[in-house]
């Protein structure tokens, strides 16, 4: 029937083509096909009206994804069309492409050219290409960008360095080695310490500013330490935190260091990058999701407790534990506790999972006691799954998230559980707080000077 369809396109006889379309059995596939007839009539609204349509009946469904992604970008609304790419779970050279004119029509050239890159790696024509050199030269700068990182805390940012890499010379220093330390500064125009800690106080304290931009991204435990003290904040042009709150806790814990850098902070939350995790809707279930290391600021004790009282509501309640223990205690305590209280249909211990989509795959919760948390990548990166997450209201975690997925007590729990389930909502909430473009293009205004970036 589609070729049938598609014939009639070609020939112009639109009405025959929906009469065709209105017998297809499948919402989805029936909307989908009307809304490409009624785009190829030059009916932008009903078009429209149909792609959408055919999201409300399947909204996971690639072809309806790219096609209504397509008439919003022509509507200028490009950060819903970008939305849509983004959902997207078999990406071709053309998904990506229209991701970086998403970012290009948002003035995120840095973000664009990733994308543009990607489309290149996945076969792309010639006309691809040319277009992804044309635009590195467009916006190509002649700054050379040094990040300075210890071995085994470059999680968080080798995303960030590989895109600014798209239109800054950037060198990622991830060493303790004195000698690579001092010829990268001597290198850079701007400096950029990731975490305030020993290697932030080495730099500070030890090299000459020399008229280099110097920023420190500070994301949650330094502020619990004295690193503070130790850092010449004279040295440093701007600190980047990731969270409100860590202001607040810099504030009452260092106040003589929060009196000489309150003029220089900005907020940058973490950012994910959402075509990595795969979007559904999901449904309430029993299968409760923990991923973290196991150590004493997950507060992991809890999770035993919400068992025990989730076991007596309803013994198909199961929490599935991703992570290594830290700290022997725990190791020690979960061994006993799970074998003398009779737990151990309730919680399985996975260990350490290299692949958590997989791990998740099947999960309807996220469970998350943290007692103390920065910028938690666990919870954003279940709620871009479309999974439900249960927070612990920890400080500042009722500013990062919507507060009826937090709960002050255990004994809330079980009415989080069973109140209302909605993926699509999660998923919203990430995207428009969270994503990796956002972050990008916060770098690029708060401290890479890029507010001058105009695109037409």
């Amino acid at each position: 029937m589609l070729e049938e369809i598609f014939s009639l396109l070609q020939k112009g006889e639109f009405e025959k083509a929906k009469l065709y379309a209105d017998k297809i059995e499948s919402a989805v596939d029936r909307h989908n096909v009307l809304g490409i007839i009624f785009y190829q009539q030059g009916k932008i609204e009903e078009a429209l009206n149909h792609f959408k349509k055919a999201l409300e009946s399947n909204p996971t469904h690639d072809d309806a994804l790219f096609n209504y992604a397509k008439v919003l970008f022509e509507k200028q609304d490009y950060f819903e069309s970008w939305r849509h790419l983004t959902r997207i779970n078999q990406k071709n050279w053309e998904v990506y492409d229209f991701l970086g004119d998403t970012q290009l029509k948002q003035s995120n050239p840095a973000m664009a050219l990733q994308y543009y890159r990607k489309a290149c790696d996945l076969d792309a024509p010639e006309q691809m290409k040319q277009k992804f050199e044309e635009a590195k030269r467009s916006f190509r700068r002649s700054e050379k960008i040094a990040i300075f990182c210890l071995p085994g805390l470059d999680n968080f940012i080798k995303d960030i360095a590989q895109i600014l890499s798209n239109i800054y010379e950037v060198k990622l220093v991830v060493t303790t080695d004195g000698r690579q330390i001092q010829e990268a500064y001597n290198w850079a125009d701007t400096v950029w310490l990731e975490w305030a800690n020993e290697m932030a106080v080495e730099i500070t304290n030890k090299l000459p500013k020399a008229g280099k931009r110097i920023f420190c991204r500070l994301h949650s435990y330094e502020a619990l330490a004295n690193y503070p003290e130790q850092i010449n904040w004279k040295n440093v042009d701007k600190l980047i935190l990731v969270a409100e709150h860590i202001k607040n806790i810099l504030k009452d814990y260092h106040p003589k260091v929060y009196e000489q850098i309150k003029d220089k902070t900005v907020v940058v939350p973490n950012g994910l990058d959402l075509n990595k995790f795969v979007f559904k809707i999901r449904q309430p279930g029993f299968n409760i999701a923990v991923v973290a290391h196991i150590n004493h600021k997950k507060d992991p004790a809890m999770w035993l407790q919400v068992m025990g009282i989730l076991r007596k509501i309803d013994e198909r309640y199961i929490l599935h534990v991703a992570g290594d223990f830290q700290e022997i205690r725990y190791a020690n305590y979960f061994k006993h506790f799970i074998k003398d209280t009779g737990l151990e249909k309730s919680v399985k211990l996975h260990g350490w999972v290299d692949d958590v989509n997989v791990f998740l795959e099947d999960k309807n919760y996220l469970l998350s006691t943290s007692i103390h948390e920065g910028h938690p990548y666990n919870i954003a990166e279940a709620m871009a799954r479309g999974i439900k997450p249960i927070i612990h209201n920890y400080a500042g975690s009722k500013a990062q998230w919507p507060n009826e997925l937090i709960y002050d007590f255990i004994s809330d729990i079980p009415c989080l559980l069973s109140e209302g389930y909605d993926s699509a909502s999660y998923r919203n909430y990430i995207e428009n707080h969270w994503a990796l473009e956002l972050q990008i293009s916060s770098i690029l205004e708060n401290t890479l000077s890029g507010k001058d970036w105009v695109v037409a």
